[in-house]
């Protein structure tokens, strides 16, 4: 399916208070916001086509300029913007290649946005029929104030942040659905999602693994430098590290039966604090321990009850965190899973996606075998399942990877 992004430079910076007369066009460690922008969605292997929504002549001028010297080879289109973001969108949307399905819509303003989250985002796009978003959770405690509080002091209410996100760009669609939310909308809004949303459409988030941090003021400018700054050195292979990773558990008639992070019908489940999904527990330990961590159980022990029954996925996020707080990053998985039963091959290419967006890379860097235990011993008399799993991890761009 045809991917095609557009990338929103049209943004007045009214609120950079003149510190620069086009926000996008700043330089931050020797390249403009668009040209980080550009180089993020080159790289990421994923699109077929560009569309850039400009303000005015001018700065199209510069973009074009800013384009050559990126020496970006996708095919890439210049439309002219509107007075509002949503114009702009509805604007861009008129210059999209008739072949295009799904639609992404990223704000230049956000140039630290990164080619594996952009990849993590196309995964979670292989299960899903409608709008897709990237976010990140709320951590702050927030307050809501009728009238702020800054020169006299103001009752707020306190937000329950469990069941806040703020919302980031990317965001994808699919092409008509995104065309019909932008035919019908009314109110002016923020992002493209809330457009969906009006059509009483539901949406997916995907958590960013990484900081996406939207220049808005020049209070914002240390952190982007200090995130833009990092940069690999040239011709310098990254370090990597390998792990590997084995669980088993029993099966019993009445649970539900969950693999890769896949519900699978079968007349018995796995027995387990978690849900008991061998395979993402084997590529956990996997991950860990090419980080030299110590196993899931330390993480997630069986006396916790406050992570009884969950999802293993959730588990596979954690081993992710834990090793990129360390400075490592997963490159490719392999793994094998050995059931007698039921048959695992009707499942596997859903299990890679769901297992590439935990893991935070490409569907390509997972691997998936599943065999049987030829009848021998108590996996051969379809007592239980197995897995195997290896892991690459290879060190962050940027970050000292610790041992």
């Amino acid at each position: 399916m045809q991917h095609v992004a557009l990338l929103l430079a049209g943004g007045s910076g009214t609120r950079m208070g003149g510190i620069s007369e086009d926000k996008i066009l700043l330089e931050i460690a020797g390249r403009s916001l668009f040209r980080h922008v550009l180089r993020a969605f080159a790289d990421s292997g994923l699109f077929a086509h560009l569309v850039v929504v400009y303000r005015g002549t001018r700065q199209r001028r510069h973009l074009e300029e800013a384009l050559a010297a990126a020496a970006v080879v996708l095919p890439v289109t210049f439309q002219e913007g509107g007075k509002r973001r949503q114009d702009s969108v509805r604007s861009g949307l008129t210059a999209l290649p008739e072949d295009s399905h799904w639609v992404w819509i990223h704000d230049c303003a956000r140039p630290a946005i990164r080619k594996e989250s952009l990849q993590k985002m196309a995964a979670a796009l292989g299960s899903q029929a409608g709008a897709v978003g990237m976010a990140r959770r709320v951590t702050d405690t927030m307050r809501r104030f009728v009238e702020a509080p800054l020169l006299h002091p103001s009752r707020g209410e306190l937000l329950d942040r469990e069941y806040l996100w703020a919302m980031e760009t990317p965001q994808a669609f699919p092409r008509d659905l995104l065309l019909r939310a932008h035919e019908a909308l009314g109110a002016e809004v923020t992002d493209d999602l809330a457009a969906v949303e009006a059509l009483g459409e539901e949406v997916l988030l995907v958590e960013n693994p990484f900081p996406n941090p939207k220049l808005t003021s020049p209070a914002d400018l240390p952190y982007l430098s200090s995130l833009l700054e990092k940069q690999p050195m040239k011709n310098a292979p990254p370090a990597t590290r390998s792990g590997i990773g084995y669980d088993i558990h029993r099966l019993e008639e009445g649970r539900r039966l969950f693999l890769g992070g896949v519900e699978i019908p079968f007349a018995k489940g796995l027995v387990g604090h978690s849900d008991a999904d061998v395979l993402s527990h084997a590529i956990a330990d996997a991950v860990l321990g090419a980080a030299g961590l110590a196993d899931i159980g330390h993480y997630f022990p069986d006396t916790d009850p406050t992570v009884e029954g969950i999802p293993s996925l959730r588990i596979v996020e954690r081993a992710v965190a834990e090793a990129r707080d360390r400075g490592w990053r997963v490159a490719n998985v392999d793994a094998t899973l050995i059931a007698e039963q039921p048959k695992i091959a009707p499942y596997l290419a859903r299990m890679r996606g769901r297992l590439a967006a935990a893991l935070s890379v490409a569907e390509a860097a997972v691997g998936i075998k599943a065999t049987t235990n030829e009848g021998l011993g108590s996996l051969g008399r379809g007592e239980g399942i197995a897995a195997h799993a290896v892991a690459c991890l290879e060190g962050v761009p940027g970050a000292s990877a610790q041992p």
